[in-house]
């Protein structure tokens, strides 16, 4: 069998326009609601019909409870709000200016902020969208980034509460992660601003970038069947967030999991999939990639039904076990052997089962 591509690249670039989160913010009777389905009438009744469901954080959801959309609201609010401490840049500043391995040090500044991996790779255009799409603020903008580096990091979604999904919990969760990786970023990029270098974070929002290619080409893992990053000792229950910048950095290599073999017999998260948005066939080219690809409206529309970010496939993952010395393990066989990615599955499915069972919800 032929290996996988390890970083394969899209035959253009994307538009955060057209991204579901993007065409969902649209607004009926706003210059950006109507020139963007005037440039895509064949997407206007989905649009349509999926805005007509209701939002996340408002009553309707099948899992709505308001005392976890105002906690979560709080995380989303705040990231407007979160300021750098003057004293913890000055001193990262210093630390990162005399180091002789200053990739090393900026790793050690996002693990110092909350994160559990990250990587530095070189950034081409091939992942930086053509136009902003979120904000109506900006919408249409083209986006203008010529850093040459992207700090990709990683911060980790709690375990016990994705075991949760995709139940109301787990979309606070999400929030606090997201929340988390803003603060990261926003200090990542004051320290690399106060050493006199060009610098950008990219945090829940305010994205110019795509970052799970991204978070492949910085070596923090791969993309499963499920379109998410399976990471090393988190598969996917981890959130992403990045800087770019001129710093001058060492970049690192993709690396090899055995993930996307693993994916190729696995499937239990297309099979657990409510909304049966993700393949269980095999790849496609999607853009020039082959890859599993995932109806995102039908994604889109369960969110909305259930009133959370739902997250059964990236729970349901066996590589999003807990970080322990067992599942490290088993996890090290699947990289290594390939052989054992059968048995390994089977004994999964016997202790985990095949059929996703959420646990009972616990709040707090």
């Amino acid at each position: 069998m032929t290996t996988p591509d390890p970083f394969p690249r899209p035959t253009s670039r994307h538009d955060e326009r057209d991204t579901v989160f993007a065409r969902m913010a649209r607004k009926p009777g706003t210059a950006a609601y109507d020139d963007y389905y005037a440039r895509h009438p064949e997407r206007k009744k989905t649009d349509d019909h999926l805005r007509s469901l209701p939002n996340l954080l408002e009553p309707g959801g099948r899992y709505f409870d308001e005392d976890i959309a105002q906690q979560t609201e709080k995380f989303f609010g705040g990231i407007g709000e979160i300021e750098t401490d003057e004293a913890e840049v000055r001193r990262w500043q210093e630390r990162l200016e005399a180091s002789k391995d200053p990739a090393t040090t900026v790793k050690d500044l996002l693990r110092s902020c909350g994160a559990v991996a990250a990587g530095c790779a070189a950034l081409d255009s091939d992942f930086i969208y053509t136009h902003r799409g979120r904000l109506a603020e900006d919408y249409g903008q083209a986006v203008q980034l010529d850093h040459p580096t992207v700090i990709v990091f990683l911060v980790e979604m709690d375990y016990e509460t994705c075991r949760q999904a995709p139940t109301g919990p787990m979309l606070r969760e999400s929030a606090r992660q997201y929340y988390r990786a803003a603060r990261a970023s926003f200090m990542l990029e004051a320290v690399l601003r106060a050493c006199g270098h060009d610098a950008k974070a990219h945090y829940d929002g305010h994205y110019d970038l795509i970052l799970p290619p991204l978070a492949v080409k910085a070596g923090l893992g791969e993309l499963g069947r499920n379109n998410i990053l399976i990471a090393d000792r988190y598969g996917s229950r981890v959130r992403i967030g990045a800087v770019s910048t001129d710093f001058p950095l060492e970049h690192d290599a993709p690396v090899s999991l055995g993930a996307d073999a693993f994916c190729e017999i696995c499937k239990k998260c297309a099979d657990n999939c409510p909304a049966r948005a993700l393949s269980l066939t095999e790849k496609e080219s999607v853009a020039g990639i082959m890859k599993w690809p995932t109806r995102t409206e039908a994604c889109h529309a369960l969110w909305r039904n259930l009133g959370t970010d739902c997250g059964i496939c990236m729970a349901s993952c066996p590589f999003s076990h807990r970080n322990n010395w067992f599942h490290n393990l088993v996890r090290a066989m699947i990289r290594r052997f390939r052989w054992c990615h059968r048995p390994i599955l089977w004994l999964d499915d016997l202790i985990y089962g095949r059929k996703w069972r959420p646990k009972e919800t616990r709040d707090g």
